[in-house]
């Protein structure tokens, strides 16, 4: 610590050293000296995962506490850590050592390339500051700050995030709506198996996406079940991955010909005949409702007199409109004279 009191500000504002807190590197410093010889400093063989949970940092810190520490001159690196092999994690599974890798092994020394101000080796040492007992396994009292990682940032190497109230809100992937449409729909018809209206919407949308967007129903969906029982495959009550087993029913009808396309054709053919017939009957109907009465009955000499009455007022309106724009052509005429 007193090389960082000392020194730690200049070779940052050189940009030589990564930025580290001194509370965080105060702590890094305790648990990696827990696991030296308290004698000599060597044999240091503390993981980066032990010193996560001792110093509540994430690992991409650890390593910059580390480095820091190298660039003092402190820490000497006597045998490189690495993963183990596929045959020695099988040799140590034998021995039921589970596990990954080989830790590395330090020793802890004085500075051999910085000066060190005594006056700041003793004010810390005044602090109660120094090397743990042998057998420490850390300093237990470190709190983790509010601006740290949380252990699932730190667990997923991702960056700090500040204080987190609660975790972020899982964003749904959009789907096409008439995907989404005939999921719905097919969730919702009672003539679909059981297990396919337990299907969430999303899984169902994304599996129905290529056929909604070809046009498909969900009496095509339906007939597609229909169309694989009648050609004698046995339709499975209860599958073990129901959207895989959708998926495998419905690859074998062409995403272009769907079932009930034939159906509702011949149903929209009939609905027009039905119309067509409605219509010939309509108007057979007024034809002779027309015919029913006498050329001279009352009621058709009233609709010939009010005929003739509106064709009256028409004719007297356009000899009214004819006669006022005469008059306006010559009021012009004679403005212009």
């Amino acid at each position: 610590m007193a090389l960082y009191d000392g020194h730690y500000k200049a070779l940052r504002d050189a940009q030589a050293v990564e930025a580290v807190a001194r509370k965080t590197f105060a702590a890094y410093l305790i648990g990696e000296s827990a696991g030296a010889d308290y004698a000599t400093g060597r044999n240091s063989r503390v993981t980066v995962g032990r010193l996560q949970r001792e110093v509540s940092r994430s690992e991409s810190t650890i390593h910059r506490c580390r480095r820091l520490l190298a660039r003092f001159g402190c820490r000497t690196v006597v045998f490189a850590g690495r993963h183990r092999t596929l045959a020695e994690r099988l040799e140590s599974w034998k021995r039921n050592d589970r596990a990954r890798g080989w830790a590395a092994v330090s020793a802890l020394h004085e500075s051999s390339t910085l000066p060190v101000d005594n006056s700041i080796v003793k004010t810390l040492l005044d602090q109660g500051f120094g090397t743990p007992p042998e057998r420490s396994y850390g300093f237990p009292s470190f709190s983790r700050s509010k601006s740290v990682s949380s252990s699932e940032n730190e667990m997923k190497r991702r960056a700090s995030r500040g204080t987190e109230k609660g975790k972020r809100r899982k964003i749904s992937r959009a789907y096409d709506q008439r995907a989404t449409l005939l999921a719905e729909k097919c969730r919702r018809d009672e003539r679909m198996p059981l297990w396919v209206r337990r299907i969430t919407r999303q899984q169902l949308a994304a599996a129905l996406t290529r056929y909604a967007v070809a046009g498909w129903l969900a009496d095509d969906v339906h007939g597609a079940f229909e169309e694989f029982r009648i050609s004698g495959k046995k339709l499975i009550t209860n599958p073990d991955k129901p959207i895989g087993y959708l998926c495998h029913i419905l690859r074998f009808v062409p995403e272009d010909v769907p079932p009930a396309l034939l159906d509702r054709a011949r149903t929209v053919a009939a609905q027009e005949a039905e119309r067509a017939a409605n219509r010939a009957l309509f108007a057979e109907m007024r034809t002779a409702a027309m015919n029913a009465a006498a050329a001279d009955s009352p009621g058709r000499a009233a609709a010939r007199a009010a005929v003739a009455q509106l064709a009256h007022r028409n004719v007297g309106n356009a000899r009214e409109r004819a006669r006022q724009a005469d008059a306006d052509t010559r009021a012009r005429a004679r403005r212009t004279d």
